[in-house]
């Protein structure tokens, strides 16, 4: 069974095709359009569509999914196998219940935290297969543009595999306080909820990750660039 999985994020529309649990296929759309999703079917048996999106979505596109193949579009209604009683299910994004439900198709007897490094990072919390809660920060990009976008002479800088704890210029200042700070926040993260959870399992995905996973390895963390996917393809099967 061929699923074709649509993660239309703030930055980035996104697609990846998956056979059974096999990512076989995956990439960016350039335009939120059937042309352009139709193309990327080519020389495919697609049999499912599911799509994530945290933007809003023109109704002909839907309608012409619709005709392509089985369609499912997530939302707070959608049957999950993470348990929301305990959570106000429908103030979470849809984003967040594909990576909760990732999180549990790959580790349904252990607890969880995951974490999606994006436009925003997110932290998804669940316990004995119950969402116990989260938090959203802003992401890499967003601090880095917001500071120089608010002040009038702070440069725009460029994330890098090495940074410093502190900086001794403006640019590694800049690069400092992005950086490490983001690090020192998911670090922080990870310890507090492993004081209440010794065993807890978190997982790290996001476009943004590859720039912290080697300074976090020394904290036992899983990363998983599919973790969406593995989400969205389980919930297209369930719903």
């Amino acid at each position: 069974m061929m699923v074709l999985c649509l993660d239309f994020g703030n930055s980035q529309l996104k697609y990846a095709c998956l056979a059974g649990d096999q990512l076989v296929d995956w990439g960016a759309i350039k335009e939120a359009n059937f042309l352009s999703i139709s193309s990327i079917c080519q020389n495919k048996q697609i049999d499912s569509i599911i799509l994530s999106s945290v933007i809003d979505v023109p109704t002909d596109l839907i309608n012409a999914l619709k005709d392509f193949a089985p369609f499912h579009q997530l939302s707070s209604t959608s049957l999950t196998q993470v348990n929301y009683k305990e959570y106000d299910k429908t103030t979470l994004g849809v984003d967040r219940l594909a990576l909760a439900e990732g999180a549990q198709v790959l580790y349904p007897n252990s607890n969880h935290l995951s974490i999606c490094m994006g436009t925003c990072i997110t932290y998804n919390w669940v316990v004995d297969g119950h969402f116990k809660g989260g938090a959203i920060s802003p992401g890499l990009m967003m601090r880095t543009k917001s500071m120089h976008d608010y002040t009038a002479h702070l440069p725009l800088i460029s994330p890098q595999m090495d940074f410093p704890l502190l900086g001794h210029s403006t640019v590694s200042n800049l690069l400092a306080g992005t950086m490490s700070g983001i690090r020192l926040e998911v670090q922080g993260f990870i310890e507090e909820m492993r004081k209440q959870d010794p065993k807890l399992v978190v997982l790290i995905c996001g476009g943004d990750a590859p720039f912290f996973i080697p300074k976090l390895r020394a904290f036992d963390v899983q990363f998983e660039a599919e973790l969406i996917w593995k989400g969205l393809a389980a919930l297209a099967k369930l719903n």
